[in-house]
């Protein structure tokens, strides 16, 4: 999911700074990878060709967890991706 994540940065983004944190507690895991790239609007999200999102989404799932894109064009994106134990 976090290798999907950074070559849709480098792909797609043209960011010039990525952040990611990576964090484990008694609870789960948390990702947050943030990018200051071009964004986009994720009210059209399901109008995506491409698969890698599709493929975050339904690793996410799999593993019963929870992702949430936050982004704007020309605003960067964040994408937060939590997996319970």
């Amino acid at each position: 999911m976090i290798q999907e994540t950074v070559n849709n940065v480098i792909k797609h983004a043209k960011a010039s700074a990525l952040d990611i944190q990576l964090t484990k507690d008694v609870e789960g895991i948390n990702v947050m990878i943030e990018d200051n790239g071009t964004g986009f609007n994720v009210a059209q999200l399901e109008k995506f060709d491409g698969i890698g999102l599709k493929n975050i989404r339904t690793r996410v799932a799999y593993l019963k967890g929870t992702v949430d894109f936050s982004s704007r064009p020309d605003e960067g994106t964040l994408v937060a991706i939590y997996i319970p134990f």
